[in-house]
């Protein structure tokens, strides 16, 4: 016993870096193994755990929100401590700040689908370049560690809803951008054409930070997967042109012209979705797991009156959904608030091919409902992860993973709420680890 144990410690100092290289391989297997399994309805060995993240990395490194939303060096170094230091199963998201640039996504959608597909804006530079109105930031509108702010806005009258029906893209284009991007309120300006070329260069400049990011994750072990991006069209009406009061208020007010409307907004919406998870040719061998994710977040579900629900929300997110998964995506759907009372609706998604995100539905109550007819992911409540003791943490995570994880298909996400809330304590984090470890074995 003891010679064997020598052998291993010369071999391994004589080895070095090869020694690493086939520990971070054997790693590397064993987390897209575990991950694939879940994804295409079998059993891994346990659950896998799958965070994400806001401002944690910047707090775990000591930086302000405000730089980290800034400077991609100092995000892209946080990130990479954060999974290095903790034993996770697959790098989730990890956002900067909030997204803002949906509406120009959205215009290329019939001209320009490839630019359509890559232009996912989460830090704060495009805010200082476009001056968007939807979006706060730290170190800008608000204090140096205060979280970013998507506070939406209403930029479309109710009198409008005939025109965005009539032609989404060019009213869009035409009188939503000018009025929500402060240096594009003129289009034919100088100002304008500066901006939009000074945000091309910047895209292309984050795309290849995130680029470094994945390759330099893959590095530690962490497989890589190809993601792309879906929205709920009533969701889009509330966030990017009239505001969720408004629109809420909208429906009892002029449905009909709510209805247009999504009848128009749907099929881009399903176009532009499909066109971010539609790969070029040879991408796709880039990555470790070939199936890709399409995030959606829903913001109106928990709002929306029940007797609007199927018509003007449930619906045409359906299309969507499912439009995605007959492109061969899997929709990773993240449903916020609580969904309880909805949790029959999923079932009337293609069974196995979605995974339903839960920010606070009791989670034994939405497996008792779903049963294994959609991947689970979420987690347990924030507040234990701030507040409580690693040994609390340990524990609720371990009831957690007793009620939920039969018959498999089930992805731990740490918290509901935004994977890993900011605030959370370093131990108890590992304290989640341990317990997916110890708890989560099948």
């Amino acid at each position: 016993m003891l010679f064997s144990s020598m052998v291993r410690i010369v071999s391994r100092y004589m080895k070095g870096d090869r020694f690493m290289t086939l520990d971070v391989s054997s790693k590397l297997k064993e987390r897209k193994e575990r991950i694939e399994r879940v994804l295409t309805g079998k059993k891994p060995d346990r659950v896998p755990f799958m965070p994400s993240f806001h401002y944690f990395p910047a707090r775990y490194i000591g930086v302000s929100y405000a730089d980290y939303s800034s400077d991609y060096k100092l995000y892209s170094k946080a990130v990479i401590t954060v999974y290095r230091d903790f034993d996770f199963d697959l790098a989730g998201l990890a956002l900067p700040g909030a997204g803002m640039t949906l509406p120009l996504n959205f215009i290329f959608t019939k001209w320009y689908p490839d630019l359509a597909s890559t232009i996912f804006t989460i830090a704060r530079p495009f805010h200082d370049i476009l001056r968007d109105k939807y979006t706060r930031w730290p170190g800008k509108e608000l204090p140096p560690n205060a979280p970013a702010q998507f506070i939406g806005g209403k930029f479309m009258d109710a009198e409008e809803y005939n025109e965005l029906a009539k032609n989404p893209i060019e009213f869009i284009s035409k009188k939503i951008i000018p009025r929500a991007y402060e240096a594009l309120k003129d289009p034919a300006s100088p100002e304008s054409y500066g901006a939009l070329i000074k945000f091309g260069i910047e895209v292309a400049r984050f795309k290849g930070v995130l680029m470094e990011l994945m390759t330099k994750l893959r590095e530690i072990g962490y497989p890589t997967y190809p993601s792309g991006f879906g929205y709920a069209p009533l969701d889009f009406i509330a966030d990017h042109l009239r505001h969720i009061t408004h629109t809420l208020t909208d429906l009892y007010r002029y449905p009909n012209k709510v209805r247009r409307a999504l009848d128009a907004l749907t099929p881009l919406i399903v176009k532009w979705s499909k066109a971010t998870v539609s790969l070029p040719p040879g991408t796709l061998e880039v990555f470790d797991i070939k199936i890709p994710l399409a995030f959606i977040p829903l913001h109106l579900n928990e709002m929306i009156p029940p007797k609007f629900f199927r018509e003007f929300y449930w619906e045409p997110l359906k299309k969507v959904v499912i439009e995605l998964v007959n492109a061969g995506a899997i929709p990773w759907i993240f449903y916020e608030g609580d969904f309880t009372p909805f949790l029959e609706y999923i079932l009337e998604l293609p069974k196995g091919k979605t995974i339903a995100y839960f920010e606070r539905t009791n989670l034994k109550k939405a497996r008792e409902v779903l049963g294994d007819h959609a991947i689970i992911m979420g987690g347990i409540s924030p507040a234990h992860c701030i507040h409580g003791t690693p040994e609390k943490v340990f524990n609720e995570a371990c009831k957690l993973l007793s009620d939920v994880k039969e018959p498999g298909g089930f992805i731990f996400a740490g918290s509901g709420v935004s994977g890993i809330p900011d605030e959370t304590k370093p131990e108890n984090l590992r304290a989640l680890i341990e317990a997916v470890k110890k708890c989560g074995t099948y």
